[in-house]
């Protein structure tokens, strides 16, 4: 209630006063006091309020009510009318949530304007648009990271000090005396002592010794490998880093093969003589062990660390600290700060500690609410996305070309830029369709296109992979033999029976055989007996053949036929499939491993991935297992994009039914942390005249094709402009005020010139941090497995297999349900893992190269490496075991009497496990052997791709020396930069 005098009532003062309420958004109720001063011989009433109420308008100000009252007589007093708003208020009042909540938003709005001018200051001194913050943070992280590493490694004390330092952690922090290990030695230390007797009347002595040997090499062996994960490993990687700057191959393989062999004598050596052995003296003893590995890890390392000192060589390399450090932590700090403040985040920083009770109770949400605001903000985002991805890429590529195309220099940079702007142009984005079986995938493509076109097989045994592009030839690709026998062995596996040739199955007694087999592996092995002929004699002319529309059903949907095709690829003159090609996938979750094989290729090299499920059953646990091993491979592959498509949602009631369910997918991938667009469609109603949500999801297709797809190439195109032109500002600074500078610089280019800068070397040391991480993958692999196969041996062998009154015949299913969901498990892990050990081995040697990179950065060299590896072709599963083996494998207590029993039940799930990592162990060691092979293979790749970059370096180089810098070209970058600064800044 905002009161003024009658004398005051048109001060500014007022009014700004009011305004600024209006900001906060506090309702304002005007009060005009002491109207009994109003002459109205010099001014009628009304006229004075007219004026008073034009200010209001004037100035903006919203009021709820204006009063005009006086304690005395007036015929305007409304003294009364006020009194009876005040209760009339009172009576009425609002909830504090309102007042507070309007508060807030104030608040919020405020600091939100102050933080994004302070964020659009720092980008201004940084020199870059918001959209290239987190590549040019990457960038100068790269350069302060190489400015610091040549400070350390430049000074030979302070580089012994940080080596013994990092040792000094290590030590501290390894675990290599966890219990079962304490216990191992307990074993041993029992063995040694007086009082340690063997059974039997004969060579006691000599049983002893060879118990005390076994029990002693079985300790070392688990120290060993304890000392390996815990020492050598942090060791190998924390000190990798100088391998980059060591010439000397011999001294860079000391620190990246550093080993610390542990020997029995470390042991055996500590032991002193006791009676009987007590827990105290194993205590003692354990840590002595500690000790004494600790000091000997000291020994062998110091060593290599001289020579370390003796050989690096980091001289070349700029020193000095980067000024932007600090505006690119500003902008981190606000940018944060703006995002608790827009999702609100702030609210809620009392949520962690409830998270982390949670978890130290086993306290677990059970109730669900549906957020009815969840679906429209889920609709919000995804226009938000697509207005951020246009406005992302308002850089005039081409034009800032056509500036600098007649300047003298960065002739090879010129022309990558010119050669990405075409390989963009011309880029086929494959977008993969991923869903459970019969989810709508084939008529969400259908729906798609307008027309039908795909009919999808009934059958998941014998459907086929379909590919569907731009163009007017459409043809099959046939199995190979080999594939088709690979899937009969698996069809008939159960039935003990194993053919090494197709002929042989040919031959054999089928109709015995089709009577213990399902509808659909009948269709399969029916097919197979019937067109073998056909077959054979189609390969006679190689495994791809024409199709025409009218024979696409048949290939792709009856049995027959489809059992023989591996891929269906339908060419269409279909403008929208201009630039795309569709890939109907078979799905990761089938027990036809061909399937799982091609799905994985598929979800590994597709740029967009649609995931559909059905509304009636939106989001199984089907969908969750393959969206999270579909996030661990996105997490390999940064430059894919997923969309969400729920299907048949003309199947909902109400919009508040479709809503729900929105709501619910939305969650669900909320939970698995995956942020996604979410399509409701309904492809029945677009195929018989339109639907809203495909004609959301094409667009936002076309929109991901047109823009989204070439951010990765478009912001290193802008990157390598941006370098020129930092090079041009350079280069008349120079001119300008330090000539000196361009003599030095030209005598390093002179020194440069012919001289490979690019070093073998970066590829070995590269391949041996590779191979150490394939060995860890694998031992990691080892571990998880010990956890995940429980769960597995859990949900198969239990009291349900009780049922059946044949229990070995319940055996052996049960062992084919257990094989055929490991499998897939397996499969899926040599997968993520091969795609680890690629980019793994793509970051290396990208580090190793980063100083020389910078070296040439210093020199007005632009070298902008990226490498491409091919995808290891390791498409037979490895980790597979004989149904046979496991069968056999099987505990003799895994009988209907002890699986009814919750002790034998564990007893058995215990041994179970074990027989199966057991199993699985010479599979393990082919993985390695097939990940060093690809490893190999990829540093054959990275050779060639050296060769190129150095001849590109060497051009940039020979450019550079055949000039001299004049007035005429200073003025003439001069005059580029100006332009540049428009377009690029």
């Amino acid at each position: 209630f905002y009161t003024v005098d009658y004398n005051h009532v048109q001060s500014e003062l007022n009014f700004k006063f009011m305004k600024h309420i209006n900001d906060v958004g506090i309702p304002v109720v005007f009060i005009i006091n002491q109207i009994d001063k109003h002459q109205d011989d010099e001014l009628s009433f009304s006229t004075f309020k007219s004026r008073v109420e034009k200010s209001i308008a004037d100035w903006g100000i919203k009021l709820e009510r204006t009063f005009y009252v006086s304690k005395f007589d007036h015929p305007e007093n409304e003294l009364e009318v006020l009194s009876s708003y005040l209760i009339s208020l009172d009576q009425h009042r609002g909830t504090i949530e309102d007042y507070t909540s309007r508060t807030v938003e104030y608040i919020t709005e405020a600091q939100l304007d102050y933080i994004q001018s302070e964020i659009q200051e720092v980008l201004e001194d940084l020199g870059i648009e918001e959209a290239e913050f987190e590549q040019a943070f990457l960038n100068s992280q790269q350069h302060q990271a190489i400015s610091e590493e040549a400070q350390l490694l430049n000074n030979p004390d302070e580089l012994m000090a940080f080596l013994k330092n990092k040792r000094k952690n290590i030590l501290e922090n390894a675990y290599i005396m966890p219990h079962n290990m304490r216990e191992m030695l307990r074993s041993y230390l029992e063995s040694m002592s007086q009082d340690f007797n063997v059974g039997g009347f004969f060579n006691k002595k000599k049983k002893k010794l060879q118990i005390q040997q076994q029990r002693l090499l079985t300790a070392t062996d688990a120290l060993q490998e304890h000392v390996n994960q815990q020492i050598r490993q942090p060791m190998r990687e924390d000190m990798s880093f100088v391998t980059r700057f060591i010439n000397k191959k011999e001294a860079s393989d000391k620190v990246l093969n550093q080993h610390y062999d542990v020997k029995p004598e470390m042991i055996e050596d500590l032991y002193q003589p006791q009676t009987s052995i007590s827990n105290t003296y194993v205590l003692t003893f354990s840590d002595e062990v500690v000790k004494a590995i600790k000091k000997y890890v000291e020994q062998q390392s110091t060593p290599i660390f001289k020579e370390i000192i003796e050989n690096v060589q980091a001289d070349e390399l700029p020193t000095e600290e980067s000024d932007d450090l600090k505006e690119y932590q500003r902008y981190t700090e606000l940018n944060e700060l703006r995002q608790s403040l827009t999702t609100k985040n702030y609210r809620h920083y009392y949520i962690h500690l409830d998270e982390s009770l949670d978890k130290l109770i086993g306290r677990q949400e059970t109730t669900y609410q549906v957020a009815t605001d969840n679906a429209q903000d889920n609709r919000d985002n995804q226009q938000l996305n697509q207005n951020t991805a246009t406005t992302n890429m308002s850089i005039d590529i081409q034009k800032a070309l056509d500036i600098i195309s007649d300047v003298p220099l960065f002739k090879r940079t010129k022309q990558d830029i010119h050669e990405t702007l075409t390989r963009i142009d011309n880029k086929l984005i494959k977008i993969g369709v991923f869903g459970t079986f019969s989810a709508g995938k084939s008529s969400l493509i259908n729906a798609l296109l307008g027309e039908h076109i795909l009919v999808s097989s009934p059958n998941p045994t014998t459907a086929a992979t379909t590919e569907i592009s731009y163009g007017d030839e459409s043809y099959i690709t046939l199995k190979s033999q080999s594939q088709l026998l690979d899937e009969i062995n698996a069809v008939v596996e159960y039935q003990d029976i194993s053919f090494s040739t197709i002929e042989e199955f040919i031959n054999w007694d089928l109709e015995k055989l089709k009577s213990h087999l399902n509808k659909n592996q009948l269709a399969f092995i029916q097919a197979v007996e019937k067109h073998y002929k056909l077959y054979v004699n189609m390969l006679e002319n190689g495994e791809k053949h024409a199709i025409n529309q009218q024979e696409l059903k048949k290939w792709s949907a009856e049995d027959e036929y489809a059992t023989f095709v591996k891929t269906v690829h339908i060419a269409l003159m279909h403008d929208w499939l201009k630039g795309k090609i569709i890939v109907d996938s078979l799905g990761l979750h089938s027990n036809n491993q061909r399937h799982t094989n091609e799905t994985e290729q598929i979800l590994t090299s597709s740029d967009l991935i649609l995931y559909v499920s059905y509304f009636n059953h939106s989001f199984t646990d089907n969908d969750k297992a393959f969206i999270e091993h579909m996030k661990d491979m996105n997490q390999l592959n940064e430059n894919q994009a997923f969309k969400m498509v729920i299907n048949a949602a003309d199947l909902a009631e109400s919009q508040d039914d479709l809503e729900a369910v929105e709501t619910y997918v939305s969650d669900a991938l909320r939970q698995v942390h995956l942020q996604s667009d979410i399509f409701a469609v309904s492809s029945r109603n677009a195929l018989q005249a339109e639907d809203k949500g495909i004609d959301q999801l094409k667009q936002s297709i076309q929109q991901f094709v047109d823009v989204e797809s070439k951010s990765i190439l478009e912001q290193q195109m802008i990157h390598q402009l941006q370098q020129m032109d930092r090079s041009y500002v350079e280069m008349i600074t120079e001119f300008e005020t330090n000539k000196a500078d361009i003599s030095r610089r030209q005598q390093r280019l002179t020194d440069y010139k012919d001289k490979q800068r690019l070093q073998h070397q970066l590829i070995d040391a590269t391949l041996q941090h590779t191979d150490n991480e394939v060995e860890e993958q694998v031992y990691h692999l080892n571990a998880r497995l010990k956890l995940q196969l429980l769960d597995d041996v859990k949900s198969v062998f239990n009291s349900q297999m009780t049922q059946n009154s044949d229990f070995n015949e319940e055996k052996k299913v049960s062992t084919k349900v257990y094989l055929d969901q490991i499998h897939q498990r397996l499969f899926l892990e040599q997968s993520l893992i091969t795609e680890r050990i690629k980019k793994y081995f793509n970051k290396q040697l990208i580090e190793q190269i980063a100083p020389i990179v910078q070296q040439l950065a210093d020199l007005h060299v632009i070298v902008n490496p990226q490498f491409n590896f091919e995808s290891a072709n390791i498409e037979q599963p490895l980790l597979h075991i004989d149904f046979n083996d496991m069968l056999n494998a099987l505990p003799k207590q895994l009988t209907k009497r002890k699986i009814l029993n919750p002790n034998g039940q564990r007893d058995i799930h215990e041994s179970i496990c074990q027989s199966t990592l057991g199993l699985l162990q010479p599979q393990m060691g082919l993985l390695r052997q097939q990940l060093e092979l690809y490893v190999k293979q990829m540093a054959v790749e990275a050779e060639s791709q050296f060769e190129s970059f150095e001849a590109n370096i060497q051009t940039q180089i020979n450019d550079l020396l055949a000039f001299d810098l004049d007035t005429t070209l200073i003025n003439q970058l001069k005059d580029k930069h100006q332009q540049l600064k428009t377009i690029l800044y």
